[in-house]
Parts: structure tokens; sequence; C-alpha cells
């Protein structure tokens, strides 16, 4: 084709046609920006296929993370709600001296380890956050995510994870007070160490009246908090489902 065109341009200067060769030239000019302009057209739509075909897997990402962190937070309101079960146990079972003792101390040892721990995956929202959140074409689908995460999220996991653990801490210095520590010889970790208790210890005891409510206290906030955040999630969830069916 070059070739050609070249053969061209020699006939009309040689033959002193220069209009020709200058109309010729502007021609030639004209097809070599089209088809430039084409090329860069190409490349473009190429270039939005592998933005979109990027969008279309960190949002597949964000939606298989969301499943999980739902899967956990159900997972975790079932022990929260074995743990209710305990606390009200003991706080029935105080004036009941026929009790027997192994199931006192099942629901003791249950309410005294018991406790809950927000973990919530923030990878694939972080990874397409680092590349730039502007990946995401949708606006609204953009501002939505980067609301959960940011916001919504974090103020879940201060009331699940942060308020919690300080009343853990309350009622493990409770334990300590209340009940005489018991070191016990373990084959596998060495020692284990248990608390003692009795109907008696507990009977209208205030610190052990003290301890059930801080058990118990933070179970409905712990609620609360996760039910709230797996609505948030499962519509999030929605969102981005409508997303990849376009």
């Amino acid at each position: 084709m070059i070739k050609f065109f070249r053969k061209i341009r020699q006939k009309l200067v040689s033959e002193n046609k220069f209009s020709k060769y200058l109309l010729y030239a502007v021609g030639e000019i004209v097809l070599v920006v089209i088809g430039i302009l084409i090329a860069l057209q190409i490349n473009n739509k190429n270039q939005e296929r592998i933005n979109r075909d990027y969008e279309l897997t960190m949002l597949r990402e964000i939606r298989d993370a969301l499943e999980k962190d739902i899967s956990n937070m159900e997972g975790g309101l079932k022990t929260i709600e074995d743990l209710k079960q305990s606390v009200i146990k003991l706080t029935t079972v105080r004036n009941e001296p026929t009790y027997p003792y192994d199931s006192l101390v099942y629901h003791f040892t249950k309410v005294r380890r018991g406790g809950i721990a927000l973990v919530i995956n923030y990878s694939p929202y972080e990874s397409i956050k680092s590349t730039g959140l502007d990946k995401i074409s949708n606006s609204q689908l953009r501002n939505s995510i980067t609301n959960l995460y940011e916001v919504k999220m974090k103020g879940v996991e201060f009331w699940v994870n942060e308020f919690i653990r300080r009343q853990l801490y309350k009622k493990n210095d409770l334990v300590s007070t209340i009940f005489e520590k018991e070191v016990i010889p373990d084959t596998k970790d060495g020692i284990k160490v248990d608390y003692k208790i009795s109907l008696e210890l507990i009977h209208d005891s205030d610190d052990f009246n003290e301890f059930l409510v801080i058990s118990g206290g933070f179970i409905p906030i712990a609620k609360r908090n996760m039910n709230y955040a797996i609505n948030e999630m499962k519509s999030q969830i929605k969102e981005i489902e409508l997303e990849l069916k376009k």
C-alpha cells in the first residue's frame, strides 16, 4: 500500500502536475488522520472494556466478601443467643438448691468466657480504593460502597469490638474478685485455669449481680449492631447485583 502511494506521488511530480499532487497530498494526510482517529477509537474501546472488566471483577470480590461477612455475623448472632440463654439460666438458678452442679459449671463457664469480636473483610474495598474508586463507574454505587465501609461498618466495629471489649475487661476483673482461682495440670496446654463456683457463693451476691449485668448487658448492643450491619450489607449486595447485570 505504501509503495502504491509512493508511485502515484512520483508520477505526479515527474509529470509536473503540481495541483493534482497537492490535492493528492492533502487527501493522503486526511487518510492518515482518519486512520489515527480510528486507531484511537479502537484503543479507547479496548481500554474501556479493560476498565469495565476490572470494575466487574472487583465488584464481584466485594459482593463475595460481604456474603462471607454476613455468614460470619449470623454465626456470631447464634453464639450470642446461646450466651444469653446461659446468662438467663444463671439468673434463675440462684435460688434452686437442687440445680445440678455440672450444669451450673457449664453455664458459668460459658458466660465467663463469652464474648464477641467482629471481623470485617476490607481487602476488596481497599484494593479498588488503592487503584482509584473512580474505577466504579456508577457514582451512586461508588458512594454507597464508600459509605458502607468508611462510615457504617467502622461505627459497628466500634460498638461491637471496642465498647464490648471494655465490658469484657470489667467482667474478667469481677471474676477474679468474686471467685477462687484453681490451677489444674493439663496435658495439652500445661495448665488450665478454672474458677470455683457454687450456689451458696452466688446467692444474693451483689458482685455476682454485677457480673450478670455486665455479661448480659452487651448482648443487646451486639445484636442490634450486627443485625444493622447484616441488613446494610444485604442492601449493598443488591445494588452490586444490579450493576453486574448491566
